[in-house]
C-alpha cells in the first residue's frame, strides 16, 4: 500500500499537481489568507517550471510579497515569516478538509520548493489552532489607535496597492486551471444573487481585475488620470518618465486571483463561463454587452469610473490624514461621512498589525444591453478579499443578503453595501455591514 502511494506521488503530472494546489488554495483554511495563497501558487509554478533561481528568498520577497528587488533578507524576514505560516496552514488543511488526499503537500524547512509526498510518508506536523468561524454580524475588535505621524497619500497608496501584488500570469493560471468544486447552485443565496447572471446556458460573465501598477504610477508621479488617459496609454510612452518600470509592470493582487477563481467556479456551476481580463486588456467593446464583475477601485481599475458617479460609497481621500477612504455621499442617521484606514499604513510594518478596514460591494443594473455589474473594492487587500468572499461563499452571502433585507427566493435587487473588517496579517476577520443602500429595481447606470 505504501509503495503504491509513493508511486502515485512520484507519478503526479504537472497538471495534477496544479489541480491539487488549487484544491488547497480554494479551501476554507486558506479562505482569508490571499498572501499565502499567492505564495503557494508562485512556488508551485516555479518548481514545476524548473526555475530554482525563482525559489530563493529574495526572489519570493520581490515577486510575491512586494519587496524591492534589492532588499536585504537579513534585515527583512517577511519570506521566512510567511513560509512558517504557510507550513502551518498546509498542515491544517491536510488534517481537516484535505484528510482524504492520498498525496500531501509540504514546504521543507530551509527551502521553498513544495514537495508532493504520499500521506503515510508525510512528516507529522502539529496543526495550528482551528480557524475561528466568522459571522457577518460578529462584533469587530476595536481598531488600534494610530500613534505615528500622518503620511502622504502617495506612500500610502504605493504600499497599499503593490505590497502583495503578484505577476499577472498567476491570475490567468488560477482562472483557467481545473478546480475541484462542490455543487452549490441549489443554495438559495447563491441562486438569488448569481442565478440572474446565468439565465441562458453558456452565458458568460466578464471579470476585469485591477492594474495596481497604474495606481502606484499615479501616486509616485503626482498625476491623477482618468479612464480616457488610461486607454490611450500615454503614461506608458513618456521617454523621460523615471517611473516607467512601475507603470509598465503587469501585476495584480492575490485577492483578485482568488475572487476571479471563485467566480469562475460559480459560472461553471450555473453551466456558464467566465472571461477574466487584466484591466489594461479590457476595452469598451468588451464591456458593452453582458454581465460584468469589476475588481478594484477607480485608482487601480479605471473602468469603475463608468459607474462611480451613481454610487453612494466611492473611493476618496481623508482630508485630515490623507489616508485612502470611502466617501459616504449622503450619510444617514448613525453613519459617518468618511470611512478610512490608518494614515500610517505600512510605514511601520502595519501589514503585520491589526486595524479596521473597509470594502464596498455594489450590484448594479446596466442600461440597455449592459446587463448586471458587480463592483468589488477595498481599502487594502484584506478588505478586497473580504468583499469577494462575501459574494461567493454561500453562508457569508446569505448573511450579507439578510443584512440588507433581501427576500429569499427572489433575484437580488441592485444595492450597495459598505463592509467593515478587522484586517489581520495575511487575513481578515469580523466582516460586518455598516451601511447599505437599496437602489430602485428599475434604475440603471451606464450608457
Amino acid at each position: 500500500m505504501t509503495q503504491g502511494r509513493e508511486k502515485a506521488a512520484a507519478s503526479l503530472s504537472a497538471e495534477q499537481k496544479r489541480a491539487l494546489i488549487q484544491r488547497v488554495v480554494s479551501s476554507q483554511v486558506f479562505g482569508r489568507a490571499p498572501a499565502l495563497r499567492a505564495f503557494l501558487l508562485y512556488v508551485t509554478d516555479q518548481s514545476i517550471s524548473g526555475l530554482p533561481e525563482k525559489l530563493k528568498e529574495q526572489a519570493i520577497g520581490a515577486e510575491v510579497l512586494g519587496r524591492k528587488p534589492n532588499y536585504d533578507p537579513a534585515e527583512d524576514n517577511i519570506v521566512r515569516v510567511r513560509a512558517h505560516e504557510l507550513r502551518e496552514r498546509l498542515a491544517r488543511y491536510f488534517t481537516s478538509e484535505g484528510s482524504a488526499e492520498p498525496v500531501v503537500v509540504t514546504i521543507p524547512r530551509g527551502a521553498y520548493a513544495p514537495e508532493f509526498v504520499p500521506r503515510e510518508a508525510a512528516p507529522a506536523e502539529k496543526p495550528a489552532a482551528k480557524l475561528t468561524e466568522i459571522s457577518l454580524e460578529a462584533t469587530p475588535r476595536p481598531s488600534p489607535k494610530p500613534s505615528s505621524p500622518k503620511w502622504p497619500w502617495a506612500l500610502v497608496a504605493a504600499i497599499l496597492l503593490l505590497a502583495v501584488s503578484v505577476p499577472i500570469a498567476f491570475s490567468r493560471f488560477a482562472a483557467k486551471s481545473e478546480i475541484h468544486t462542490v455543487s452549490i447552485v441549489q443554495d438559495g443565496a447563491v441562486r438569488d444573487f448569481w442565478g440572474q447572471f446565468f439565465v441562458k446556458p453558456n452565458e458568460e460573465i466578464k471579470i476585469v481585475y485591477s492594474d495596481p501598477s497604474f495606481a502606484l504610477w499615479q501616486d509616485l508621479s503626482g498625476n491623477s488620470l482618468n479612464l480616457g488617459a488610461y486607454l490611450n496609454h500615454k503614461y506608458l510612452n513618456l521617454d523621460d518618465d523615471k517611473y516607467f518600470d512601475v507603470a509598465a509592470r503587469r501585476v495584480t493582487s492575490p485577492a483578485d486571483i482568488a475572487i476571479s477563481t471563485h467566480i469562475g467556479n460559480l459560472a461553471g456551476e450555473f453551466a456558464g463561463q467566465s472571461d477574466p481580463r487584466f484591466a489594461r486588456d479590457a476595452s469598451a467593446e468588451f464591456l458593452r454587452y453582458g454581465n460584468t464583475v469589476l475588481i478594484g477601485s477607480h485608482r487601480s481599475n479605471p473602468w469603475v469610473e463608468i459607474y462611480e458617479p451613481s454610487l453612494n460609497f466611492s473611493l476618496s481621500q481623508d482630508p485630515h490624514s490623507h489616508a485612502p477612504a470611502f466617501l459616504n455621499r449622503a450619510p444617514q442617521a448613525g453613519e459617518a461621512k468618511m470611512y478610512s484606514i490608518p494614515a500610517m499604513f505600512d510605514t511601520q510594518r502595519t501589514e503585520e498589525k491589526e486595524f479596521l478596514s473597509y470594502g464596498v460591494i455594489a450590484l448594479l443594473k446596466g442600461c440597455g444591453d449592459r446587463g448586471l455589474t458587480v463592483i468589488l473594492e477595498g481599502l487594502n487587500m484584506q478588505a478586497t478579499q473580504a468583499v469577494g468572499d462575501l459574494v461567493t461563499d454561500p453562508q457569508r452571502l446569505e448573511g450579507l443578503l439578510r443584512s440588507i433585507g433581501h427576500k429569499p427566493g427572489t433575484n437580488v435587487a441592485p444595492f450597495e453595501a459598505l463592509i467593515q473588517i478587522t484586517s489581520l496579517p495575511a487575513e481578515y476577520d469580523n466582516p460586518k455591514v455598516v451601511a447599505y443602500r437599496l437602489r430602485h429595481p428599475e434604475s440603471c447606470v451606464g450608457n
